[in-house]
């Protein structure tokens, strides 16, 4: 049994669950510390719905029961604690309010982030990207510049890298996709439909798909292969973008460490085009 194993069974079958097994399964992904200890009818009273849906829900599952989903909720959470135990802190009592909360509410976030992260289904995604002959980066209203620095940063690195508009401006960038491409697609509450329609062409036409979201059973979450979740509820009506842009850019790390020669060349070489376009202000060599 893996940690992310129950989180897996939830988002491959989220799709034919009747509207109250969906909220257990909500429940669940939301908050599994509270599921991973509560009885059965606090769990029920907390959700709105009977013990005995619950108990079904786990059956739908494929599981013995409560007790099965509740030992593999267990298993999660411990592995999130773990992830945990040295938490991110910082110290901004310096910053009075909204400020400082905001501030509080990242670091918060992004902390969450790091716990809920599965070490094997990140050295996944960085294998496939690594091996993929090209990779496609789509993004919509805010997370589209969180898609623009993946793209921009991962083309320096490793070419073969498009960003994709999800829009009608978008669609010739991905009518040759297939086999062999990888999508990676960022998307948060309220969640784009077009980042959707990217995802699921990319599908339909063979190539494998990474979505970077809040959870694994958000629109596009449930669609592609491999969730990386990144917290978002920002502190006001704005989703957080932190998260997303930590995870983007540990990834994007990750790949550059995989063939560090061939990357840093690369970079060596974009850059030297753009010093002698005279894009930047400092040389590579001098000391800010």
């Amino acid at each position: 049994m893996t940690e992310s194993d129950v989180i897996e069974k939830v988002r491959s079958a989220y799709d034919g669950l009747t509207p109250s097994q969906k909220r257990i399964a909500e429940g669940i992904v939301d908050d599994p510390e509270f599921v991973a200890f509560a009885t059965v009818d606090k769990l029920a009273n907390r959700l709105g719905v009977s013990a005995s849906t619950i108990v079904r829900f786990a059956y739908r599952l494929g599981l013995e029961g409560y007790q099965d989903l509740q030992e593999r909720v267990r298993v999660l959470v411990r592995s999130q604690m773990r992830g945990a135990s040295d938490p991110i802190e910082a110290d901004v009592t310096h910053l009075d309010g909204t400020v400082g909360h905001s501030l509080a509410r990242d670091m918060e976030q992004l902390s969450r982030t790091i716990a809920n992260l599965d070490p094997s289904v990140v050295t996944e995604v960085v294998a496939v990207l690594a091996s993929s002959r090209r990779i496609f980066v789509s993004g919509d209203i805010t997370t589209y510049g969180v898609a623009h620095f993946f793209s921009l940063a991962l083309d320096r690195a490793r070419g073969e890298t498009r960003l994709v508009r999800a829009d009608g401006e978008g669609a010739g960038g991905i009518v040759d996709i297939g086999e062999g491409d990888a999508v990676v697609a960022f998307t948060f509450p309220p969640y784009s439909r077009k980042v959707l329609d990217v995802v699921n062409w990319a599908i339909e036409r063979g190539a494998t798909t990474i979505g970077v979201t809040d959870r694994a059973i958000s629109p596009v979450g449930q669609r592609v292969e491999y969730v990386l979740p990144a917290m978002a509820s920002g502190l006001g009506p704005q989703n957080t973008l932190v998260p997303a842009l930590a995870v983007a850019n540990a990834i994007l790390n990750a790949l550059i460490l995989a063939e560090p020669e061939k990357s840093l060349q690369r970079y060596r070489s974009v850059n030297h085009i753009l010093h002698s376009w005279g894009v930047y202000l400092l040389d590579a060599e001098d000391d800010a």
